[in-house]
C-alpha cells in the first residue's frame, strides 16, 4: 500500500491511495442512495468470502486545450451525485470538488501500477479509459479488502493488498 499525508479536516481519511479509492467509491455510493440519482456512476460489490470488491465507475469530464489536453471532472452533468466534500489543508490530494479529487486518486493509482519498481508483478486490479467522444473516464477495479469485527458492526478495510 502506497501511504500519502491526508488533509487536516478532510472528508476522505485513509492514509493510503487504495484506502482512499474505496472510500471514494462508497462516498460517491452512498451519495447516489441518498439523493435518489437515477444514473448509476459508481457501481460496486463486496464478496465476503473472496474479501474483494469489484465494479465499476464512469465519471463525466469536460476537456480543453488545443496544445496540451486538461480535463476534469464535470459535476454539472444531469444526477451526478454532490455532497459535502473537503480534500482539508495540507493533503496530498488537493482538489477541492470530490469528482476532481476522484480523478487525482486514480491518476496518482494508474501511475504506480504502471511503475514497474514499484508494481514488478504488473498487477492490474484498477483500469481507467478516458474516452473524449463521450466525455467519460471509466474503469474497473478489483479491490482486495479487510474486514474486522468492532463493538458497533463490521469494519472495512481498504485494499490489503492492490498493486
Amino acid at each position: 500500500m502506497t501511504s500519502v499525508t491526508v488533509g487536516s479536516g478532510a472528508t476522505i481519511g485513509s492514509d493510503t491511495v487504495e484506502g482512499q479509492f474505496l472510500q471514494l467509491i462508497e462516498y460517491f455510493q452512498s451519495l447516489e442512495a441518498n439523493n435518489g440519482n437515477t444514473t448509476n456512476f459508481f457501481a460496486g460489490t463486496y464478496d465476503s468470502d473472496t474479501l474483494v470488491f469489484t465494479g465499476n465507475f464512469q465519471i463525466p469530464i469536460k476537456f480543453s486545450g488545443t496544445t496540451g489536453l486538461t480535463f476534469t471532472g464535470d459535476p454539472d452533468t444531469g444526477s451526478f451525485p454532490s455532497g459535502t466534500f473537503t480534500p482539508g489543508t495540507g493533503g496530498f490530494f488537493t482538489a477541492t470538488l470530490a469528482i476532481n479529487y476522484f480523478i487525482q486518486v486514480i491518476c496518482h493509482l494508474m501511475s504506480l501500477q504502471n511503475d514497474l519498481t514499484k508494481n514488478p508483478q504488473k498487477n492490474q486490479n484498477v483500469t481507467a479509459t478516458l474516452n473524449l467522444n463521450r466525455n467519460l473516464l471509466t474503469g474497473n477495479f478489483t479491490v482486495p479488502y479487510l474486514k474486522t469485527a468492532t463493538p458497533t458492526g463490521i469494519s472495512i478495510v481498504a485494499a490489503s493488498y492492490l498493486l
